[in-house]
């Protein structure tokens, strides 16, 4: 096989790294210090496309290859892991189920402001007896005439307390089987969902984790991202892909440690 990066690819490489190092890197050790990301920086993130790279074209979006966009996620690792961490989430569980599963409608609504600089996406999956095995979510959604009726909770949800929007995995059904489960797109500002102060970390202080808790939470039924019951399958197709963005972020930091023992 051919590993040589393209041309177009060796270009978008330079383009970020010197993003990075001018824009990334100098606020890193205050962005674990403070346990604050450095907003200035994610803004001007917007235009160099880092914000949008599960976004299409029409909506305002650059939407790169795979490989770009892992290119993307090595070079914020090398610059800095909590900021690398909230962006690759926003980009790879944020805004990608709403790329690859939302309606026309549900695009319009959610991509400008996710595109916007001064919010980052979240995916809402994990719950305090629900981690590796997300067959095991109690959180569920009811349909209450055209509204869904949320109750339950969710625990180290990445980006949640910065994010307009999180998309829940919740369950719908009572089969006993994977069909069970749907994703719902939920507007933070809705009554009824608490979202908790970030947890205190070890590291990657930065990139804020919480737990979040619905109380009769209410949204339109047109909130469903793809199919009733599809909710399982989709969150499968997510992580296969965002495994790859924390893969390339985790070499992005390697290479940085490397270079780091090197100049000391």
């Amino acid at each position: 096989m051919d590993f040589e990066l393209n041309s177009e690819q060796k270009m978008w490489q330079r383009s970020v790294r010197d993003f990075c190092e001018a824009e990334v890197k100098p606020y890193a050790a205050e962005v674990d210090e403070t346990g604050q990301l450095h907003w200035e920086s994610i803004r001007k993130m917007r235009d160099v496309g880092l914000l949008s790279l599960e976004v299409p074209e029409e909506h305002g979006g650059v939407e790169v290859d795979a490989i770009s966009a892992a290119i993307a996620s090595e070079e914020l690792g090398r610059a800095c892991g909590s900021t690398a961490l909230s962006v690759v989430a926003h980009n790879g569980l944020g805004c990608a189920p709403i790329r690859r599963w939302g309606t026309a409608e549900q695009q319009a609504k959610w991509f400008p402001a996710l595109t916007s600089g001064e919010v980052l996406g979240a995916l809402g999956l994990t719950e305090p007896s629900a981690g590796s095995d997300l067959m095991a979510v109690q959180t569920t959604a009811r349909q209450d005439g055209d509204e869904w009726v949320i109750d339950g909770a969710k625990a180290w949800i990445t980006n949640a307390k910065i994010a307009p929007v999180i998309t829940v995995l919740l369950r719908t059904g009572n089969s006993g089987g994977s069909r069970d489960f749907s994703m719902i797109l939920v507007d933070t500002t809705t009554p009824g969902l608490t979202i908790d102060a970030p947890e205190k970390k070890m590291g990657l202080k930065g990139s804020p984790t919480s737990m979040l808790s619905f109380e009769n939470v209410r949204v339109p039924l047109d909130s469903m991202l793809g199919e009733h019951g599809g909710g399982f399958q989709q969150t499968m197709q997510t992580l296969d892909s965002g495994r790859i963005g924390i893969g390339a972020l985790s070499v992005g930091l390697a290479q940085a440690a490397f270079e780091e023992a090197v100049n000391y």
